[in-house]
């Protein structure tokens, strides 16, 4: 266990290491030693694309047929790492709809925050400049000072109006919408269902005649036959409005039980490569024995996945657990991994002693 003691186990070349702009690293890990890393895409070395794994329930699945069927935006509720967000991932993977355009809300958000970023300092820096050469034109500042997010550039993306000039479908994640202000999900909402939105910034007297006075540059439309599929995620911290849960297709995603972990298991190969039926219902029931002790956050899907990958990268097994033996030159860093699963002192305290009395009592 010694070769993961990356804290005491520096290389020599990095034994005098002191931090400058030059050397910030002591030392670098290996693919092996590494969870793998989750990316929007998988062109880098050593990463997986998120979603790619991704195993959803039979209800699950109908719950997004009928959110696609209605053109309605998919409200997803449930513990903390129980796959909401990576659903997003999955479907634009699965359907082929390219990356995500992911959006975290924040206590201070608005609309505009999911549509585009003005840079006024710059503009007001360009102006400044060039106030002897005339007046910057309205295309000039779209395309220097605008920049298109999220639900944006995917109404953008519908009209073609993106760098390769064709129209596509986009898959628009708003993660905890619950943390949102009481008007922002009735906003968001009214700004998928008319497909347009405003750019104030690009309302200047060539503005409102470019590209015609029908349809001015600081107007953007989308096309209605291309919206996307936004999914919502919320942890339910707060309540959310009546009006913005009557325009959405709702589902909770509870946690999994026995049988639905088996297959989530089984088809992270990318993850958990060889992991066998025998081995994952061995973790999946130690997994649950430990979740029932845990009284704060309770852990998930996500943690369970970590825990197993930690377990096996040091060549634990649930019977090392069973058979825990507080004087073995391991049991430290076994007990170690239960930080995966405990989020709370106390939490951590009642697993490991009862881990320590071999989950009994």
């Amino acid at each position: 266990m010694e070769h993961y003691n990356f804290y005491n186990n520096r290389s020599e070349e990095n034994a005098g290491f002191t931090a400058s702009p030059e050397n910030r690293q002591p030392f670098k890990l290996s693919r092996d030693e590494q969870f793998p890393m989750l990316k929007r895409n998988n062109n880098s070395a050593g990463t997986i694309k998120r979603g790619a794994d991704y195993k959803p329930s039979e209800a699950l699945i109908h719950a997004v047929n009928v959110a696609l069927m209605l053109h309605k935006p998919l409200l997803l509720t449930g513990e903390p790492g129980t796959g909401k967000s990576d659903l997003a991932y999955h479907l634009a993977d699965h359907f082929g709809w390219g990356e995500v355009e992911p959006f975290v809300t924040r206590t201070d958000s608005v609309a505009t925050d999911l549509l585009y970023r003005y840079d006024s300092l710059a503009h007001f820096q360009k102006v400044n400049i060039q106030r002897e050469c005339g007046e910057v034109h309205v295309r000039d500042i779209e395309k220097m000072f605008i920049s298109y997010l999220a639900l944006g550039r995917a109404i953008l993306d519908s009209n073609g109006q993106n760098e390769e000039g064709v129209p596509k479908r986009r898959v628009v994640l708003i993660d905890e919408i619950d943390k949102a202000p009481r008007d922002l999900p009735n906003d968001i909402l009214t700004i998928i269902e008319e497909m347009s939105f405003e750019v104030p910034q690009l309302k200047t007297a060539d503005g409102l005649q470019y590209p015609s006075k029908e349809n001015p540059i600081y107007k953007k439309t989308g096309n209605d036959e291309l919206k996307p599929v936004v999914i919502l995620t919320s942890n339910s911290e707060k309540t959310l409005p009546e009006a913005f849960l009557r325009r959405c297709v709702f589902f909770h995603i509870a946690m999994p039980g026995e049988e639905q972990l088996m297959e989530i298991l089984l088809a992270k190969q990318s993850i958990l490569p060889g992991l066998t039926e025998q081995e994952s219902s061995a973790f999946i029931k130690l997994f649950f024995t430990i979740r029932d002790l845990v009284k704060g956050k309770k852990p998930a899907t996500h943690e369970l996945i970590l825990w197993i990958w930690w377990m096996r990268a040091h060549r634990f097994t649930p019977a090392d657990i069973y058979r825990f033996n507080k004087t073995a030159t391991n049991a430290a860093t076994l007990l170690s991994g239960i930080s995966v699963l405990a989020k709370e002192a106390d939490d951590w305290k009642k697993v490991t002693e009862a881990i320590a009395a071999k989950l009994k009592g």
